[in-house]
């Protein structure tokens, strides 16, 4: 497992390479163009978590790839992107699950890339609504080279760890918070500061 994960690990940071070039020539560009340890660290986490879970895909696989550019590119577009399409799905879904705790989750976000439950937020509320129905939402995620079948990827992944998790007693977001302790980027205090049914 440990050489699995290293190998995942050099794929992440070729992905992350890859997106900073990327990030530069989409419309709203990060500041500086650098990927900042935190936002590796929360990919990493999810990664590392979804090893956890036993539903990984080979590391020498298509999927294992497109995993880890879902994982990075969709954190990039909700936490960057001005597009309207783009930012109503991150508001909607975060007031989905939320509520009154919306504006300092979505700060907490844009500062420190996903957590389980800010993932949790996104798929969920993909699931409940019709999003990729609107022309503009696949406009918003193509500055960002992503689009519904990485998306759907992502999310499968996503309720496939939970699922699994769920099976064996356990809860995703419980595993996660342990991993992202051991990840680069790691916060000193609880990642949103929120309750811990958030």
């Amino acid at each position: 497992m440990l050489k699995k994960v290293a190998g995942l690990a050099l794929l992440l940071v070729t992905w992350f390479i890859a997106s900073a070039t990327l990030a530069q020539q989409a419309p709203h560009p990060p500041a500086g163009g650098r990927t900042s340890p935190a936002r590796v660290g929360a990919v990493m986490a999810l990664l590392a978590t979804f090893e956890d879970a036993g539903i990984l895909p080979p590391e020498d696989s298509p999927n294992a790839n497109r995993l880890i550019k879902a994982l990075i590119q969709f954190q990039s577009a909700f936490m960057t992107s001005g597009h309207p399409a783009v930012q109503h799905w991150l508001r909607e879904a975060f007031t989905a699950k939320f509520g009154e705790a919306t504006p300092s989750t979505l700060e907490v976000f844009r500062a420190g890339g996903w957590t389980s439950r800010s993932l949790e937020a996104i798929v969920d509320y993909a699931a409940a609504a019709p999003v990729w129905n609107a022309p503009d939402v696949t406009e918003g995620f193509r500055a960002f080279n992503i689009g519904r079948a990485d998306f759907d990827l992502l999310a499968q992944t996503f309720t496939d760890a939970r699922a699994a998790f769920s099976t064996n007693g356990q809860n995703i977001h419980e595993v996660y918070a342990s991993r992202r302790k051991t990840m680069p980027g790691a916060p000193k205090a609880p990642r949103d500061g929120l309750p811990r049914s958030m």
